[in-house]
């Protein structure tokens, strides 16, 4: 238990819950969690402290934030955020913030040039990493977009993640689209411009393989350029939800030492602080390992290296706090999961990665971010309701495993 240091958490989703719950977990701390509406299990939670704001933007998350501080001046507040929007907003109003506040932002050109998915394709062949091959189409304006010259069938989707392209969910539009043919790809564009959507999209060689061709690795930098922690997985399965379309629902830990030394050679040479999250891919046709994304932040399942034995709060503290260098590593095989292991279970064709997955559950080496059992009973209660509801989610859009998921 510590009593000098205050973690605020900027935001109120599924992503904000594990956070609080690693700070917990590594310190016995309750964090306080600046967000308009959040979700329940936060709400409820007995180590969840909440600052109800109007709306997250930059005029919003001054106030709230220069409030907490005043409120706990002999305590450090450790500033964490979880969406690539909320960060770039800190970076703006970080000057205006008191003394006690620490927060790993990480330097603006790089940020500006990792977030954007043609241009990190640039920054892989930079350093040598592999990537799809990959082509930026600009939707502004109305000239006529030139057919790709990639083969179909292809993989397209937006360049960033930007609060533009978020409001066309709810009108149908995806976050990754699988296109069949030219006329099926040039039909997305029409639809986008009728849309108004004015903002860049990539479009990517498709690499073959299930969800289990994916794989993650999370890395901090620290404030003396040294890489003090690497955490990596294979993932299980997906989403397959519009919206989410991609995000890693289960993950088994693995220590992945080639790719670190990869990833840690590029984010030293780029000059980068903080936190670093990483999506490859694997070609099962040629065995290369092929970078997707790069988010300048923790992401969303962040509690999956704590499964691994790295718990990323702690690497934080110790970078802004005490002062130490320490180098954690995943060194655990673990099955980190936000659904039931039966569901999980279902959608493995690979026998031998089957046989591994039903070891691990039967040594009991599984980690659900949502169900923590010294939370209240009332948050407990959602999180097994949130577990069940992806039992729901996948009847409606992945019923079935297939060798591409799609």
């Amino acid at each position: 238990m510590r009593n000098d240091i205050c973690p605020v958490i900027l935001g109120g989703d599924a992503s904000s819950y594990p956070m609080a719950r690693e700070f917990n977990e590594a310190y016995g701390v309750r964090s306080i969690c600046v967000a308009p509406l959040p979700i329940r299990i936060i709400t409820k939670s007995n180590f969840i402290d909440v600052c109800a704001t109007k709306s997250m933007d930059a005029d919003s998350l001054r106030s709230a934030i220069c409030s907490i501080a005043n409120e706990h001046s002999s305590q450090k507040v450790i500033l964490i955020a979880n969406s690539d929007a909320v960060v770039e907003r800190v970076e703006g109003i970080a000057q205006d913030f008191p003394s006690n506040v620490l927060c790993s932002l990480p330097p603006r050109e790089p940020m500006l040039r990792a977030s954007n998915k043609a241009s990190f394709a640039a920054m892989c062949a930079e350093y040598g990493l592999d990537c799809p091959r990959t082509e930026t189409v600009c939707l502004k304006g109305s000239e006529p977009i030139a057919p790709s010259e990639i083969g179909f069938p292809l993989i397209a989707k937006p360049a960033e993640s930007s609060a533009e392209y978020f409001l066309l969910y709810a009108k149908g539009f995806k976050k990754v689209y699988m296109i069949r043919s030219q006329s099926e790809l040039d039909q997305l564009w029409a639809s986008l411009r009728a849309e108004g959507y004015e903002g860049d999209f990539v479009v990517q060689e498709l690499i073959d393989g299930d969800d289990t061709y994916v794989d993650m690795i999370t890395a901090y930098v620290n404030r003396n350029s040294k890489v003090t922690m690497l955490a990596s997985a294979q993932v299980l399965l997906e989403d397959h939800s519009p919206a989410l379309m991609g995000n890693p629902v289960a993950m088994i830990t693995r220590p992945m030492p080639e790719l670190w030394e990869k990833v840690s050679n590029m984010l030293e040479g780029i000059g980068w602080y903080g936190f670093a999250n990483f999506d490859l891919k694997r070609d099962p046709k040629t065995g290369r390992c092929l970078f997707l994304d790069f988010n300048p932040r923790l992401g969303a399942n962040s509690y999956y290296a704590c499964v691994g034995g790295v718990n990323p709060m702690q690497v934080l503290v110790n970078d802004f706090v005490d002062k130490n260098d320490e180098v954690l590593k995943v060194d655990q095989k673990g099955i980190y999961t936000r659904t039931r292991t039966k569901l999980i279970r279902r959608y493995l064709l690979d026998d031998t990665l089957r046989s591994e997955f039903d070891e691990v559950v039967r040594s009991g080496r599984v980690g659900n971010p949502m169900r923590y059992s010294k939370d209240s009973v009332a948050s407990r209660a959602i999180g097994k309701v949130m577990e069940a509801n992806f039992d729901r989610k996948f009847a409606k859009y992945y019923p079935h495993p297939t060798r591409d998921s799609f």
